[in-house]
């Protein structure tokens, strides 16, 4: 028998503090808009497997590039990022409702006036 893994048991446990399994229709299965209820919980789970670090961000406007860690986007694909969050990832929001933190996030990005967001357009 194969022994699981920290990665893995990982994910086994947190699937299971957020109540796995996954709604059988596909289409019942929508991201929540109140699912940062169970961010303690699930906070906890990942503790145990690893350490809090800070991840750096860096601004390239003259090569029009974004990195977050060892990720390197263009100004573009990061833009798609963020409209994939605003929609709710792939599965979208539950009845269309999005969290208050994805709703103050829309606000900042357009109170900002950064390069990063022009032309960025969430609606």
């Amino acid at each position: 028998m194969r022994r699981l893994g920290k990665p893995t048991l990982l994910i086994v446990e947190t699937i299971s503090a957020i109540h796995f399994p996954f709604p059988q229709r596909e289409a019942d299965f929508k991201q929540k808009p109140d699912g940062s209820q169970n961010r303690s919980l699930v906070t906890a789970v990942i503790e145990g497997y690893a350490e809090k670090r800070l991840v750096p961000l860096r601004l390239d406007p003259a090569n029009g590039t974004i990195s977050i860690g060892e990720l390197l986007f263009s100004k573009a694909v990061f833009g798609d990022l963020i409209e994939y969050v605003w929609l709710g990832g792939y599965p979208r929001w539950k009845d269309g409702v999005r969290p208050r933190y994805v709703l103050a996030i829309k606000k900042k990005i357009e109170q900002s006036g950064s390069w990063l967001f022009s032309g960025l357009h969430l609606s």
